[in-house]
């Protein structure tokens, strides 16, 4: 007996039974024997093994179809996990790998260009030195040590993009320009295309802000004669400083054309910060009712507001949107944000000192790594030393050196330790 019989006695009785049906019909109508039944145990045979192989090959497509099942599964969930967690941005110099430490000088006859992964390029001028300072999943921070940087930032909500040229940190708010620093000469130079920026430094008051088609000119000299100033924006700078704010006009897309005539019907404020129409978002959100606003809005446009007003220098309002970040976010980035743009309204004056401290430790203490770090690390200490603090302030300025031995306020803070 075959040993692949054992085990289909079920199937050879089965297959007997219907011979032994078939041979007695056929006698009936034939009206005689036919003879024994034919042995069907080898039909018996073939019909089990045909029996296990559609068993298997069930099995087989079952299987095969849960693999396909999975697959697809974790195609469409592999993207949506991973916008859970954003990946730190990434850059090439003109398609290559970046060097170790982020450093680029531009050769004579070179323009290097960044291209980082999110859209956003740097081009540098030949001669011109810039290094990446850090990196992370909401923008960079770039110093130019020397030259000409053309700069265009994706938009895109949440990012932050910081500019270091000598004293000065640009703030960008998604936009296109170019920035020029001279070493020698101590002289910023900032021309806008498009979007907003906000400009810090040994400035009073706090920053200066440029909007599509002014161009910022500002030497650290004493005895450099300004340039005129037709539209001026931000405070009054330092009696060390002059600086000068022009404005240029480009037809149809100018910045009073932008931000003329009637308010946006949509929301989309993060995009309209971009383009420059903080007076139109404000208006927008007059119109709308601010307390609605603050209580229905999402982050992104309550974020984009607070700027919105701290750009047209309604201090009040600007305050209360970041209070309603805290409010209605906390524990995200834009509340640890709001902290730090907090601080920076309360150290404009003595009198809002110690609050504006108070600001400054609690967003060092959210996000102690965070985009503003060094920036509010540097304003405390600006703040305790004129404030007559001036043991805090040079135990701050210690601690400044050390993390951001290169950063805005590294002047300042060697001034208070007295490096020379």
């Amino acid at each position: 007996m075959d040993p692949e019989s054992k085990g289909d006695n079920g199937a050879d009785a089965r297959a007997r039974g219907v011979a032994e049906t078939i041979t007695s019909g056929a006698e009936r109508y034939l009206g005689g024997r036919v003879g024994k039944p034919l042995p069907f145990a080898p039909v018996a045979l073939r019909l089990a093994r045909v029996q296990r192989q559609l068993q298997v090959k069930h099995l087989l497509f079952a299987g095969v179809g849960c693999a396909v099942v999975a697959g697809v599964v974790g195609f469409w969930a592999r993207p949506r996990l991973e916008g859970h967690e954003p990946q730190t941005l990434t850059y090439t110099v003109d398609g290559d790998a970046p060097p170790q430490g982020g450093s680029i000088a531009a050769e004579i006859s070179a323009e290097p260009v960044l291209s980082f992964s999110d859209g956003t390029r740097v081009q540098l001028a030949p001669h011109a030195h810039a290094r990446v300072v850090d990196l992370n999943r909401h923008g960079a921070r770039i110093a130019l040590a020397e030259g000409k940087a053309n700069v265009e930032v994706a938009h895109r909500p949440g990012a932050q993009w910081f500019f270091e040229a000598g004293p000065f940190l640009v703030t960008v708010h998604g936009t296109a320009f170019s920035l020029g620093w001279n070493a020698r000469s101590a002289r910023l130079e900032v021309q806008m295309r498009s979007g907003v920026v906000s400009v810090t430094g040994p400035v009073s008051g706090g920053e200066i802000v440029l909007r599509g088609g002014q161009t910022l000119s500002l030497s650290l000299h004493e005895d450099e004669t300004p340039k005129p100033a037709t539209d001026r924006q931000g405070p009054a700078l330092e009696p060390a400083s002059s600086a000068a704010v022009t404005t240029q006009t480009n037809g149809p897309g100018d910045m009073a054309a932008r931000t003329s005539g009637k308010a946006p019907s949509g929301l989309d404020w993060t995009a309209k910060l971009a383009d420059g129409q903080a007076a139109a978002i404000v208006a927008d959100a007059k119109r709308r009712g601010i307390a609605d606003v603050l209580t229905a809005s999402g982050s992104e446009d309550i974020a984009a507001l607070a700027d919105a007003a701290r750009f047209e220098r309604n201090e009040g309002l600007a305050r209360r949107a970041l209070l309603a970040q805290r409010h209605r976010f906390p524990g995200t980035g834009r509340a640890a944000e709001a902290s730090f743009l907090l601080g920076r309204i309360d150290d404009r004056s003595d009198v809002s000192s110690t609050r504006a401290l108070a600001w400054y430790d609690r967003y060092l203490s959210e996000a102690p790594a965070g985009a503003y770090v060094s920036e509010a690390l540097g304003r405390k200490m600006m703040v305790l030393e004129r404030s007559g603090r001036e043991a805090e302030a040079t135990r701050i300025a210690r601690d400044y050196l050390q993390r951001f031995p290169g950063g805005t306020y590294s002047h300042a803070a060697q001034a208070l330790v007295h490096v020379p």
